[in-house]
């Protein structure tokens, strides 16, 4: 009923639709948002695992700092966490200083204004909320996995390190893939909230080119398309990724 409407209504030009769908501009938006998103799932990954290692790990300052982390990025929404690291962070640290400690070898001397650009503040934002869920992703896996698998491998004599290594993490990981695909997704829908700090990816490009065209539903369909793609092919990952390493 809406396809028909809309047809009757002729609220988009297919022409300017099929024109824009693969320009220079739309193109680069599209790869702009599948390498944002990638990264800061990768990213995002690395905390996640880090901190889901904290909230098990049996220390209760661990825990709570891990718990602590996950409340609050989890609680706030991403798109003030990209504002905040794009705008807030360049007011309280005029500048960036790292250097190796103990030696006169300086890595980065800079402005923030120039450290903190919109791909690094919207690839911090993203990852770091991002990895407050993928904690919780895989302290469930962690669970998930059977005790008494891990009561058997201590009483063979292995250690603590290696039965995480051998045999929780490995099994964990196959029960991490269905939540982490549908993570990875999500996280590629969410890189349209960089638009808001000027990082051009998809949405981005095709709002400036609509502001001076007035063209709004073409380049809307047009990064709908693009965004339904790259869904695809994370869609794809994922299911590689469970024929491979099926969960039992």
């Amino acid at each position: 009923m809406l396809i028909s409407a809309g047809i009757r209504a002729k609220i988009m030009n297919v022409e300017v639709f099929l024109s824009y769908l693969t320009s220079e501009q739309v193109l680069i938006g599209a790869r702009n948002a599948l390498i944002l998103g990638t990264l800061a799932l990768v990213v995002a990954s690395v905390i996640g695992l880090a901190v889901a290692l904290m909230r098990v790990s049996g220390n209760p300052i661990l825990a709570a700092l891990s718990a602590t982390y996950v409340y609050f990025f989890r609680g706030t929404p991403m798109l003030i966490q990209l504002l905040f690291w794009f705008n807030a962070l360049p007011t309280m640290f005029q500048r960036v200083h790292l250097a190796v400690p103990f030696t006169d070898i300086v890595l980065v001397d800079a402005p923030t204004t120039a450290v903190v650009t919109p791909f690094v503040a919207a690839l911090a934002g993203l990852a770091l909320a991002e990895g407050a869920y993928m904690a919780e992703i895989i302290r469930a896996s962690i669970l998930a996995v059977d005790k008494g698998q891990r009561a058997a491998a201590r009483a063979i004599g292995m250690t603590e390190y290696q039965v995480l290594r051998h045999i929780v993490i490995p099994q964990a990981g196959r029960i991490i893939i269905p939540a982490g695909g549908n993570q990875y997704i999500m996280l590629l829908k969410s890189t349209s909230l960089a638009s808001a700090i000027g990082f051009l990816e998809l949405l981005r490009i095709t709002t400036d080119i609509y502001s001076s065209n007035f063209m709004v539903v073409e380049l809307l369909a047009v990064a709908a398309f693009w965004y339904l793609v790259m869904t695809a092919f994370a869609t794809a990952v994922q299911t590689a990724l469970e024929k491979t390493f099926p969960q039992r």
